[in-house]
């Protein structure tokens, strides 16, 4: 039956192929995904964890081509951090968390370009993802990257950052700050994305923070209260020492957001870190500014 099943299958990708103009990038155990050649958007199709051939019913969200980029906006759960509760069981929310993760050409944030962008608001809900590939208008040394990157509808940096302006602000708590959370973003993710605002004539928002995650995982116990060994403090040692499962992707940025989003959490409980905790370890963009200009 499988045998019979994957050979319909094909003829079907195939014959959509070469129908609908479309490429099939990837298929999961409980995800379907596909871009169109010409525009940028992501489908993701949830199918049952137990399911039978016949049942499968893949769908695919076919767009003609357009000339405005395409930024993908996702759904998903909350993820509950460690909080403090005010009377009458409300929880402060001192801020909007974004976990963030950026794919580069390269590892220098003065020459290298943005290639890719995943944010994941923890409150989750509707529209609490934002992605995007970015054409860094560079060859790539991969070619076959390079290819993706720069497809038609992928849009550049100064298209992408009107969108995620937008797209923040419409996650953002009245009044209140928004912090970015990446894992080594102090040295890697923050001064790219600062360095590309100011290239393209933007300011940071003055209410926009950042929070290196790697600073709070050298405070992470063993249960005999002793810390993590240096070294053990990469994102992917995390999610071993936190026995965290990562689900995979073909938005490769996105994956390691989802899994430092169940690494925050859980090092917010372990080192009993509320919200506002991490409001006050956080910095404003002038510090990834002041860095860059005197070195």
């Amino acid at each position: 039956m499988s045998f019979i099943f994957s050979r319909n299958f094909y003829h079907l990708r195939n014959c959509l192929l070469i129908s609908a103009n479309i490429r099939l990038l990837g298929i999961h155990s409980n995800r379907c995904i596909v871009f169109p050649l010409r525009t940028f958007s992501d489908v993701t199709h949830r199918l049952p964890q137990t399911i039978t051939p016949h049942i499968i019913n893949l769908q695919f969200n076919i767009s003609l081509a357009s000339k405005e980029p395409k930024i993908s906006y996702q759904y998903s759960d909350p993820i509950q951090l460690c909080q403090e509760q005010k009377e009458g069981d409300t929880i402060d929310q001192p801020a909007t968390i974004l976990v963030l993760d950026l794919g580069t050409t390269g590892l220098n944030s003065k020459t290298d370009k943005i290639t890719e962008i995943a944010i994941r608001d923890v409150q989750g809900g509707m529209n609490s993802k934002f992605y995007t590939l970015v054409n860094p208008e560079v060859t790539l040394k991969n070619h076959k990257r390079n290819e993706l990157h720069t497809e038609s509808g992928v849009p550049r940096m100064e298209e992408a950052i009107p969108e995620l302006l937008k797209w923040v602000h419409s996650r953002q708590i009245n009044g209140k700050p928004v912090i970015f959370v990446a894992h080594n973003g102090h040295c890697f993710d923050f001064p790219f994305l600062v360095r590309a605002f100011h290239e393209y004539g933007y300011q940071i928002p003055e209410n926009w923070l950042f929070l290196d995650s790697l600073h709070l995982a050298r405070q992470v116990l063993h249960d005999n209260g002793t810390k993590l060994k240096r070294g053990n403090h990469k994102l992917k040692d995390l999610v071993k020492f936190f026995n965290i499962v990562v689900e995979a992707s073909a938005q490769k940025a996105m994956v390691d957001v989802n899994a430092l989003c169940a690494v925050l959490q859980q090092m917010t409980f372990v080192s009993k870190l509320t919200s506002g905790d991490l409001v006050e370890r956080a910095y404003t963009a002038s510090r990834y500014s002041t860095r860059r200009s005197s070195e």
